[in-house]
């Protein structure tokens, strides 16, 4: 009897319909037929829309962004292909080096793919031309069909293409592509591990880009050689080539290179030379970026003798790239075990302390409109809902469509690592009382305020013990605001009846009293039975913003009149923007 490596694609194999697909990706059978067959339809929206992307050597990237309905469901497709993926890899493979696929897998990584090759005296890489693409209709409803790990029906094989293709080909911009595209080319994967493995070499392959890396005294031809006549340019070997040819892929000769130990040597974008890293390069012109934004709210980069826009957003992705390879420095320091020492934590390296700065600039002081800080996810959902629901009497805070004037802070792992923000009141109150210090050397910024919102009950007096600190008052409920400096403001939830006030006692107690799948709220943070309450989650998006039209916000009006005070209060401290000004928003990169 064959043992079962995956429930999941056990499932598959028993499916015959659509129906059964659905049934699957617990899904309507209508779902999936609107998304494959109706959409694109004369008088219906279209599968995917189209835009372009700068690619980092020049030229540009189609990305085919698919339509909400179909999105939903290859992002579950996807799902339980990463789960099958998942299960045959650890079937197959006993260690995790032996991994040899590295791109658009949970835990590994452009850093897990560069290990495999650190300390090599040849790393030789070269490229799939049209990677996705590449992959058509024919090909991804065959893998389906035929692979011996597979063998789905043919129908429902044929719905899995339909699903994951668009004009012939794997869309870039599909959740589904990067799986599917890792599961067809785990073939090639083994043929060319085997090859490796004959010429004393170490394969890998992240996405469309493999790499061959060995110290031998001699590279092995049959994988890589010399152009004819060149010394510095390589080609793919004859046995290399024909193992990717009979693949059913392509090379693309333009980005063959071989890089030798004393030159620098990358894989995917980080230097393997010695350890993992980042290139010098790349940092310092990160940094200058940075610097310029601090120092001016914007910066440039060099495009041949033109400076062009560089989005904030691409600004962050740069920098987490960088502490994701580098990691925030040293590990902590054990101590031996007949001492009671504490165990030390390294300093963080030079460019963890960078995307700090950089987050508190980007999110807290170089802002464009007023940023709320709440102590949660929940608080945030509870105050948006109100701001939209009372729009009319608040246009400061948003547009008669809906859409705000204030951020709301979202809370991220890079914010928990890096801000020490990661909810609750205790993080507001280490906030207060750094804050000067993390802004100080900022000369940009700080033309909108940050409004700290805390809950008026005890969870919050690290918060108000930094307001008494800083402006000698004691927060009991008799002002809606406090100023402490630079752009940060305290707002307390105004007190209900003059007792504590958690965010949740603004609403109506029916409201709080509202059952749910025949639950009863719970507002506290004490654990209670799951069978019987509810939490704040729960609350917030299915209680509140889910029928937010019914749901009387009055209570919430004395905290909306306070954050609308701060608001105008901050206008009389900064000097008006001139009209020249370069916007925050965009960052620029030193030339």
């Amino acid at each position: 009897m064959t043992a079962v490596v995956s429930l999941r694609l056990e499932l598959f194999k028993k499916a015959k319909n659509l129906t059964d697909v659905a049934k699957i990706l617990d899904l309507m059978p209508a779902h999936i037929s609107y998304a494959i067959y109706k959409l694109d339809k004369p008088g219906f929206e279209p599968k995917y829309e189209e835009f372009t992307v700068p690619k980092k050597a020049g030229g540009f990237r189609t990305i085919k962004a698919p339509h909400h309905a179909l999105k939903a469901v290859q992002k579950r497709l996807a799902k339980d292909l990463l789960e099958v993926e998942q299960a045959l890899e650890t079937a197959r493979v006993k260690k995790a080096d032996c991994i040899l696929a590295h791109g658009f897998k949970k835990k590994l990584s452009i850093m897990t793919n560069g290990e495999n090759h650190r300390k090599r005296r040849y790393v030789f890489n070269v490229d799939l031309k049209d990677f996705f693409p590449t992959l058509n209709f024919g090909r991804v409803r065959g893998f389906f069909m035929k692979h011996k790990d597979f063998q789905l029906n043919k129908d429902v094989a044929t719905i899995l293409a339909q699903i994951a293709c668009h004009d012939n080909q794997l869309p870039q911009g599909s959740p589904c592509s990067p799986v599917i595209s890792n599961l067809i080319a785990s073939v090639l994967d083994i043929r060319l591990n085997e090859l490796a493995q004959r010429y004393n070499c170490t394969y890998t392959r992240y996405a469309d880009d493999i790499t061959f890396s060995t110290s031998e005294k001699l590279f092995p031809s049959a994988i890589g050689r010399p152009e004819p006549g060149s010394i510095n340019l390589w080609e793919a070997g004859p046995k290399l080539a024909k193992a990717i040819r009979r693949a059913g892929f392509e090379l693309n000769p333009v980005k063959t290179r071989m890089l030798l130990d004393w030159s620098r040597q990358e894989v995917t974008g980080v230097v393997v030379n010695q350890k993992v890293n980042i290139p010098a390069d790349y940092y310092a012109m990160v940094a200058a970026m940075c610097h310029h934004l601090f120092m001016d709210g914007a910066c440039f980069t060099m495009v041949g003798s033109i400076k062009k826009p560089f989005p904030l957003t691409k600004l962050r992705g740069r920098l987490a790239y960088i502490y994701q390879v580098r990691g925030r420095g040293p590990k902590t320091k054990t101590p031996a075990d007949d001492t009671e020492d504490k165990p030390k934590l390294g300093k963080p390296w030079a460019s963890t302390n960078l995307f700090q700065k950089f987050l508190d600039y980007a999110d807290l002081y170089g802002v464009e409109k007023p940023v709320l800080l709440c102590e949660g996810v929940t608080d945030n959902i509870y105050i948006k809902a109100a701001i939209q629901r009372l729009a009319p009497d608040y246009p400061a805070l948003t547009t008669a469509a809906g859409e705000l004037n204030v951020k709301l802070f979202k809370y991220t792992r890079s914010s928990a690592a890096l801000q020490q923000l990661s909810g609750g009141g205790g993080g507001l109150g280490v906030l207060a009382y750094a804050y000067p210090q993390r802004v100080k050397k900022f000369k940009s910024g700080g033309n909108h305020p940050l409004i700290l919102i805390g809950d008026s009950d005890e969870g919050s007096e690290k918060l108000f013990g930094a307001v008494k600190a800083k402006t000698g008052k004691k927060v009991d409920g008799s002002e809606p605001w406090y100023y402490l400096g630079q752009n940060m403001y305290v707002v307390p939830v105004p007190k209900v009846g003059g007792i504590d006030t958690p965010i949740e006692r603004l609403f109506e107690p029916s409201l709080l009293a509202t059952p749910y799948e025949d639950k009863t709220f719970n507002n506290t943070n004490a654990s209670k039975d799951p069978t019987k309450y509810y939490d704040k989650k729960v609350f917030a998006t299915q209680v509140v913003a889910k029928d937010k039209a019914n749901v009387d916000f009055d209570g919430f009006k004395p905290l909306l009149d306070a954050i609308v005070g701060v608001i105008n209060d901050h206008k009389t401290k900064v000097a008006p923007i001139p009209a020249t000004a370069p916007a925050v928003t965009t960052a620029f990169a030193a030339p």
